[in-house]
């Protein structure tokens, strides 16, 4: 009996909440290419509610969220201790959420609370391995312009706000990925949000799924500081057997669509930040990849140079996308612990059979 393997192209149950059917990415009914142009906020919305808000609705929410980013003191104090170096960020972040779980009254934490804390907890990460100051947010910018203020230290432009919003807006949920299945899988036994989130995060952390943004930056600056040949990189790491990372997708064989909107925004990015030459070793690549062996980019290609361009070391991309991905996540355990089902699922045992435990054989 031959088995998908990895769970490919099986269906396990439903959803309302994204979607990639004929390859196609929706949110809740709506079309990537144009709910990516709405506020990170709305869409956020729209992911745990099933439709977008009213003005009224949004303005609220949004001020709720920002708010909310504000972390309890116990939590700063541990992130003083451990968020350095050698320690990688994405094990510091998982660390961190489970210790939310622990802290501030979590009986009462509903998902704008806990989204609001992921962000600033991520954001601290990195100013703290950078040995910055925390910056406080500042409750007359949105969500998206308080994260990247937090980030860097810098409150953004209106162009860099929107782009990077576009940003965490097609990040911020992929039906049933990897860390997205093991969040619900924990949700299916109604253990509470920080536990879902928490196995998610070492989901996540993975370089077969989001860990793959560290990995294409890394190709880049190799070809940057050998200055090697973009092709010569990638012809020699397929003879010596290596992934070129960031290319192919097991869903999209015709071109990711998330990468498609993610382009021109890294060029973007790469102009205003003086990194056309990453880009232009990036197009290169792409372009032979698809010639030679008719793969596209995927969502990691190019966010790895946005991060980059944002002034991020790349040891962090995948905490940033773990900040995006949150907000889909939440919606996923939500919509799980609605179902009331526990996710217990069959195997095909493979073994050997028919042993029998003699226990005097070996007198």
């Amino acid at each position: 009996m031959d088995l998908p393997r990895g769970l490919a192209g099986v269906v396990i149950d439903q959803t309302s909440i994204s979607s990639t059917k004929n390859a196609r990415l929706t949110y809740s009914g709506y079309p990537i290419e144009e709910i990516c142009q709405a506020s990170f906020e709305e869409v956020v919305y729209l992911l745990w509610y099933g439709r977008l808000p009213n003005k009224e609705e949004l303005q609220k929410f949004r001020k709720m969220l920002v708010r909310k980013m504000v972390l309890p003191a116990e939590t700063v104090r541990l992130l003083l201790y451990i968020a350095r170096e050698p320690q990688h960020p994405m094990s510091i972040l998982r660390t961190t959420t489970s210790l939310l779980g622990t802290t501030n009254d979590v009986e009462h934490d509903e998902p704008p609370r806990i989204l609001a804390k992921m962000l600033t907890v991520i954001a601290a990460i990195v100013r703290i391995r950078n040995n910055e100051p925390l910056i406080d947010v500042d409750e007359k910018m949105g969500v998206v312009e308080n994260f990247l203020y937090m980030l860097t230290g810098e409150r953004p432009d209106e162009e860099l706000a929107k782009m990077f919003s576009t940003v965490m807006i097609l990040q911020a949920d992929h039906e049933f990925n990897a860390s997205t299945f093991t969040a619900r899988v924990v949700a299916s036994t109604f253990a509470d949000y920080y536990s879902c989130l928490t196995a998610a995060v070492c989901a996540l952390k993975g370089p077969l799924h989001g860990g793959a943004n560290e990995r294409v930056f890394e190709m880049l600056e190799k070809v940057y500081d050998h200055d090697m040949d973009p092709i010569d990189y990638v012809k020699d790491a397929f003879k010596r057997g290596r992934k070129v990372m960031g290319f192919g997708h097991r869903i999209y064989k015709h071109g990711d669509p998330r990468a498609k909107l993610l382009r021109p925004i890294a060029e973007k990015m790469a102009k205003r930040t003086g990194n056309m030459y990453f880009f232009e070793v990036q197009t290169e690549i792409a372009d032979y990849m698809l010639k030679e062996k008719g793969l596209y980019p995927n969502v990691d290609y190019y966010t790895a140079l946005i991060y980059h361009c944002v002034g991020l070391k790349k040891d962090v991309f995948t905490t940033i996308f773990a900040a995006c991905r949150t907000a889909g996540w939440l919606a996923h355990v939500m919509e799980q612990r609605r179902e009331k089902t526990l996710i217990r699922p069959c195997s095909e045992y493979v073994g050997p059979d028919e042993r029998h435990y003699l226990p005097d054989v070996n007198d």
